[in-house]
Parts: C-alpha cells; structure tokens; sequence
C-alpha cells in the first residue's frame, strides 16, 4: 500500500526545520553542498513511498536560517544541476522559506516509487560507443534482476508466441506478436505493427517456450478469471473517494481512454494545471498510475495506468463520478 504525497504549507516546513533531525529532515548550510545529492537520493530511495521528507539549504543545524544571505535563485540551479546526474530522475519540489527577514531552500524529496535511484549515471554500450544510459534503459537493467522479466527481455523486439488462457480456453495472438518492453511490473506485447502494444501484470504471464517455432511462449491468464484483491479495490475507493477531488476522477477517465498522456501536457482544457498536478501526483503516489519515460532517448515523460488497476480503475470510477 503507497503513501499520499502530504502537502506542506510554509508554517508546516518551519516547524520541521526547527525540530530536531530525523530520517525524514536533514539541514544544511549554503556551503555544505557536496552531501545535497547524496542526502536527496538517501530520502528518495528510504522514505516510504509519497511520504515528504525535506533537505533544507541555507540552515543550520541549530534550524536557524543563516545570517549571511545567498542568492537562492542560484543556489536551486546549482542544486538542479546536481540532481541532472541523478539516474533514475528524482521527483523533488523547492520551495523558498522565510522567517525573521531571511530566507531558506526547503526541497521536498517524497519516497520514489522508481527506486532505486543512483547518485550517479549509469552506463551501457551501443555498438562500440559508450552512452549515458536512460532512464528506460536503467529500469531495464533493474528488472533484470528478476528471473522473469530477464527471459521476456532477451525477447524484445523479436517475434514471441502468446496465448490468452480463458477457462478451459487458449485464444493464440498473431504469429507476428513481438515483445514490446518488459519490466518487474508487467510485459507490453505487440500484435500488429504500428498499433498499440497491450500490457499485462507480470503476475499473471507465465513462461514456457514453442519448440514447433522455436521461440518463447508467454500464457496469460484471463484477467477476468481471476477477480482483483478486494483489499485493492478497497485502497482504490478510498483514494478515488477520499483522497482525490472530481478534477482527479476525470483525469484519471481522460488517461483510461488515451492510454498514455504526456506529463507536460494539459489533460482537459477545463482542469487548470496546478491541479492536474497535484491529482496525479495522488495517484502516481497512490500506484494507480506510473511516470515512464519514452524509450530511445528522447526523454519525454508519460503518465500511464499500472496495469494492476486497469480493470478496476474501468470499473470502479464510473461508479465514483456519477
């Protein structure tokens, strides 16, 4: 079960700043730089996930504000550039505090759902040349770790054998399906070219291997033969009901039918962008959606549904916005 990402207001953050340290605060002075990634990446990677803890800049371990005032302008760019060498990319947001005439850095760094993150950039070869791994390649590097999602991937982009199990039924893909991309989570198969590859959760794909083509063989099990947890219908009526306001509900529908949207990009013209924000920040953080990045390096980022909820996000959500 995650975490809502609790919001903070400034009285909020100087009442943290001025307790003493723990694993959720760490404080720091302008001048004492070189621990700010070390520290981010620490939060992002400990914290529970969408739990706010907060690395404050220009502060003493007293939680006093330091006299001799910075720039603070500069002292978010530096930090920005620090955390560009961050690999997966941290979610983080800065806010400038104030008290007695002085004024502080608070970054709010809540525990990621994309962990682990490295405190510098990984690398992998393509071809004979060395390149900066992106964030795709990394979590694909990641799920190697696991055993399944290891074999699936010596499969992407080539040719696989999928059968769709329904009760007593076995309903065989095209013999063109390919391996679309694969991770601990779950496996996108692709049919047909140039459509939309169609995601299943890991849990319910098994391996076995077509020795008449030759090849790997994924069985899927019916999503509709073996109903959700009720536990996670439960966390997700509780998010939809408690947790998010109607902008997030229709959001979420708005994703449902897209499929995938685009972080930067404006869902729905009528839901401003701060709160569009902040909802799928709830939902991101309640794992009912992902962040991706796009594959191929060309870093734009998509919110897309976890496939764990797709059936019952579809069924769950008119219920909740009618």
């Amino acid at each position: 079960m995650t975490h809502l990402m609790v919001e903070l207001n400034e009285a909020d953050l100087l009442a943290r700043m001025k307790n003493f340290e723990d694993h959720l605060v760490e404080r720091k002075v302008v001048g004492d730089e070189k621990d700010w990634r070390k520290t981010a990446v620490a939060f992002a990677n400990s914290v529970p996930v969408g739990v706010p803890a907060i690395l404050f800049i220009g502060v003493r371990d007293s939680g006093e504000i330091e006299t001799q005032q910075q720039n603070l302008d500069e002292v978010q760019k530096k930090f920005n550039t620090k955390m560009r060498t961050v690999c997966p990319r941290i979610f983080y947001v800065p806010k400038i505090i104030s008290e007695n005439g002085r004024q502080a850095l608070a970054v709010i760094i809540p525990g990621s759902e994309l962990r682990p993150h490295f405190a510098g950039l990984a690398y992998v070869r393509r071809g004979s040349v060395t390149e900066d791994a992106s964030e795709a390649q990394l979590r694909e590097l990641i799920a190697q770790r696991n055993s399944k999602a290891a074999t699936i991937l010596e499969w992407k982009g080539k040719n696989v054998s999928v059968l769709l199990r329904s009760g007593d039924s076995e309903i065989p893909w095209p013999n063109s399906t390919i391996v679309a991309d694969c991770n601990q989570f779950y496996v996108s198969v692709q049919a047909v070219a140039h459509e939309p590859a169609t995601s299943f959760p890991l849990s319910r794909v098994e391996i076995n291997f077509d020795n008449l083509r030759r090849r790997l063989q994924l069985e899927i099990s019916d999503l509709k033969q073996n109903p959700w947890n009720v536990e996670l219908e439960r966390h997700v009526r509780q998010v939809l009901g408690h947790q998010m306001i109607r902008d997030g509900q229709l959001l979420l529908r708005w994703l449902l039918l897209q499929g995938r949207v685009e972080v930067v990009e404006q869902f729905l013209p009528e839901i401003a962008r701060n709160s569009q924000d902040k909802q799928m920040q709830i939902a991101v953080s309640a794992g009912m959606v992902h962040r991706e990045q796009e594959p191929g390096g060309l870093h734009k980022t998509y919110y897309v549904v976890n496939p764990e909820f797709l059936q019952i996000l579809k069924t769950v959500l008119p219920d909740v916005l009618k």
